[in-house]
């Protein structure tokens, strides 16, 4: 891969990550604008690294409080009742990711599907932002609220959806505050990138071998670096503002995946309807 495929890709999931934007759909608008641009496998185990390693250093101080009341098993301390909303959390998403991937399932990758999507799940974001009642808090989070997130966590399975999106959509309409929502989605990264990292790698490693190279060391430098400052800047523009913003810019998105051809209605569609909810 050249220098820009690798610095071009690197920043895309850095920032594209943990922010409640699709991922996917940014892979596909991508090419359009830089020309072809691919990468292997391996290069994308390496990229998801470095946003872990950047989520794992800005959320440092929980895990350390998490693993010390864990590993002690302190279960009246808030670290270890957050594992165990994380171990439930997860559950769901890694059941069914693992069917899919062992059954070897085609989920249909194509800008229809990604449009809608996005479009659907932007819309139930701007009602969620729009309607904000703080009535929990991150601390009071149970074991069932922990699974109804997990449920909604695995509609991020489907193409265009924000795994991050969808968690915090989830938790605004719980009564969570966007703060506390946000930084539980930040937290549910981490199990569930470990556990596609892992997955992808054994596979790999089965399939072609797996080994470090040059490209895949900068490649997870450059990744950390642009999901750390992404993280950071994230939440403290959560802790004062809404996500509207997001729902704006997810309108700017359809225009892109819908500007030609039979999918120009589908775009005009969308913009009545984020425009007319986001000033609900």
């Amino acid at each position: 891969m050249t220098l820009e495929t690798i610095i071009i890709l690197s920043m895309v999931q850095g920032i594209t990550e943990f922010l409640p934007i699709s991922s996917s759909a940014h892979l596909i608008i991508i090419p359009e604008i830089f020309g072809s641009i691919s990468s292997k496998r391996s290069f994308d185990v390496s990229l998801h690294f470095g946003s872990l390693l950047a989520v794992l250093f800005y959320l440092k101080k929980d895990i350390s409080r998490i693993s010390h009341d864990t590993i002690f098993i302190k279960k009246n301390n808030q670290g270890f009742i957050t594992f165990k909303n994380l171990i439930i959390s997860t559950i769901p998403i890694v059941f069914i990711g693992f069917l899919i991937h062992l059954y070897d399932f085609n989920i249909i990758r194509n800008l229809e599907i990604i449009g809608w999507s996005t479009l659907g799940f932007g819309i139930l974001l701007g009602i969620a932002d729009t309607n904000v009642k703080i009535k929990k808090f991150i601390k009071n989070l149970n074991l069932k609220d922990a699974f109804i997130i997990g449920l909604f966590q695995v509609l991020a399975l489907i193409p265009g959806t924000s795994r991050s999106g969808i968690v915090i959509t989830a938790g605004l309409f719980m009564g969570f505050s966007r703060y506390d929502a946000s930084k539980y989605s930040l937290l549910l990264s981490i199990p569930v990138i470990l556990a596609a990292m892992t997955l992808e790698s054994f596979s790999l490693y089965s399939k072609e071998g797996f080994f470090f190279n040059n490209e895949m060391i900068l490649g997870i430098i450059l990744s950390f670096c642009s999901a750390f400052i992404t993280i950071k800047l994230f939440m403290k523009w959560i802790s004062t503002a809404s996500l509207k913003i997001f729902v704006f810019y997810k309108n700017s998105l359809l225009d892109q995946l819908f500007y030609e051809g039979t999918h120009y209605h589908i775009s005009l569609t969308v913009k009545r309807i984020l425009t007319k909810q986001t000033y609900l």
